[in-house]
C-alpha cells in the first residue's frame, strides 16, 4: 500500500516535471515569430532571387526596431527553391517542418509556386507570391495562396496590346522557354494577337543554351515585333544574338527581363530601345517608397526587379501576424486573405476570393542606356 502510493507521487512528480519541461520549451520556441523568404537564392536567377530575401529580411528588420510583433522578434529564415519545382517541393517541406514559422513570402517563378504552395496550404501556412504570374497559381482555390503581382493573363495580353496599339505591330513572333511561367504568358500573348487578327508564329528556345542563332535565323524578317517570354539571361543572349541573323525587330517581354545587370549589361547593348513589363511603377517617383528606396540601396545597391512586392508582402504578413494576435498559421493566413495594406506601392492592396490583388497594376518600360525608362502605367 505504501508502496504504491509512493509510485503514485513518484509517477505525479515525474509527469509535472515533464508538464514544466514541456512548457518552459514552448516558452522558449516562442521568443521569436519566424517568416520564410522563398526564391532562387542561387544558381541563373539568383540576383532577383537574392533581392526577395533582402527585401523580406529589410522589412523584418524594421519591424524588429519598433519592438517585433507581439513582443517577439522576427527572424527571416531563408528557403533556396532555386528556381526548380523539385528543390521548391523539398525547401517548402523543411519549412513546414518548423513549427516557429507562420507564413511565407515566396517566389517568382510559377513552375516552383505551384508544388511549394501545396505543401503549405496542407500546413494552413499564408504564402504571398511577388512574382509568380501564372493563372493557376490562384485559379487552384487554396485558401493560402495570395498574389501581389498582376496575373499572366493580364500582362501577356498587355504587352501585345502595346506592340499593335503604339509599335504599329502588323506580324509578332512569340518565344518562350516551355517552361511553366514563361509558356503561360506566351500563351496569353498569343490569344491576344489573335483577338486583334495580328499575325502571330510561336517559337521555343531551351533555357541555358548559348547558342540561340539556329532558331532566331528561322523568323521571317518581316516580324514587326518579338514578344519574348523569357527570363532576364535568355532575353539578354537574345537580343544580343538577333543581329548576328540580320533581324532588327524590337523586343518586348514580361517581368523576369526586369533586370538592369542579367538583361541590359548582359546584352551589351542589344537590348537597348527594347520593351519590358513590369509589375510597378518607378518606385523613386512615389513618395511613400522613399524610405524603402533609400534604406534598401544603402545596405544592397540598386532595386532592380521584386524587391518592393516582396518588401510589401512581408509587411503585409507581420500586419497579418500581429492582427490575428497570436502564433497561429490559419488564423494568420486568415488575416492574411482579409487585409487591407496601404504600403510603397502608391495604392491600397487588397485581395479578391482568390488571393489575386484586387487591383493590379502593370508597367510598360523602355530600355534606355544601363537602365529602364517609364513609359506608361495601366490598370485592369
Amino acid at each position: 500500500m505504501m508502496r504504491s502510493s509512493l509510485t503514485r507521487r513518484l509517477l505525479v512528480g515525474a509527469a509535472f516535471v515533464v508538464s514544466l519541461n514541456f512548457v518552459a520549451a514552448r516558452v522558449e520556441a516562442q521568443q521569436v515569430i519566424k517568416i520564410a523568404a522563398g526564391a532562387p537564392l542561387t544558381g541563373a536567377l539568383a540576383k532577383p532571387g537574392q533581392e526577395v530575401f533582402n527585401a523580406v529580411k529589410l522589412a523584418a528588420d524594421e519591424w524588429n526596431a519598433k519592438g517585433g510583433v507581439l513582443g517577439m522578434k522576427i527572424e527571416v529564415v531563408a528557403a533556396d527553391d532555386q528556381g526548380n519545382p523539385q528543390v521548391g517541393v523539398a525547401a517548402a517541406e523543411k519549412v513546414v517542418a518548423d513549427p516557429a514559422i507562420m507564413g511565407a513570402v515566396w517566389g517568382i517563378t510559377s513552375s516552383t509556386c505551384i508544388p511549394a504552395s501545396e505543401i503549405l496550404e496542407k500546413a494552413n501556412m499564408a504564402f504571398i507570391t511577388p512574382g509568380c504570374s501564372n493563372p493557376k497559381v490562384t485559379d487552384r482555390g487554396l485558401k493560402n495562396m495570395h498574389r501581389l503581382c498582376a496575373r499572366d493573363d493580364f500582362q501577356g495580353p498587355a504587352g501585345i496590346i502595346f506592340a499593335v496599339q503604339e509599335l504599329k505591330a502588323k506580324k509578332i513572333a512569340i518565344f518562350d522557354d516551355g517552361t511553366t511561367g514563361p509558356r503561360g504568358a506566351a500563351d496569353e500573348a498569343e490569344k491576344q494577337a489573335k483577338a486583334m487578327g495580328v499575325q502571330s508564329l510561336r517559337f521555343v528556345l531551351r533555357s541555358g543554351d548559348k547558342d540561340f542563332r539556329a532558331v532566331l535565323g528561322t523568323v521571317p524578317k518581316d516580324v514587326d515585333v518579338i514578344y519574348a517570354s523569357l527570363w532576364a539571361p535568355d532575353a539578354a543572349l537574345m537580343a544580343k544574338q538577333l543581329p548576328d541573323v540580320g533581324h532588327k525587330a524590337k523586343m518586348i517581354g514580361p517581368d523576369g527581363q526586369f533586370e538592369p545587370i542579367d538583361y541590359v549589361e548582359a546584352s551589351a547593348g542589344g537590348a537597348e530601345g527594347n520593351y519590358v513589363t513590369f509589375f510597378v511603377p518607378d518606385m523613386k517617383k512615389i513618395p511613400a517608397a522613399a524610405a524603402f528606396v533609400k534604406n534598401f540601396e544603402a545596405k544592397h545597391g540598386a532595386i532592380s526587379s521584386y524587391g518592393p512586392i516582396a518588401y510589401e508582402g512581408a509587411n503585409i504578413l507581420i500586419e497579418a501576424i500581429k492582427t490575428a494576435g497570436k502564433a497561429d498559421r490559419a488564423a494568420i493566413r486568415d488575416a492574411v486573405r482579409a487585409s487591407k495594406h496601404n504600403g510603397i506601392l502608391g495604392m491600397q492592396i487588397a485581395f479578391d476570393a482568390k488571393g489575386d490583388v484586387a487591383t493590379p497594376s502593370l508597367s510598360v518600360y523602355q530600355v534606355k542606356g544601363k537602365g529602364f525608362e517609364l513609359v506608361k502605367t495601366v490598370t485592369k
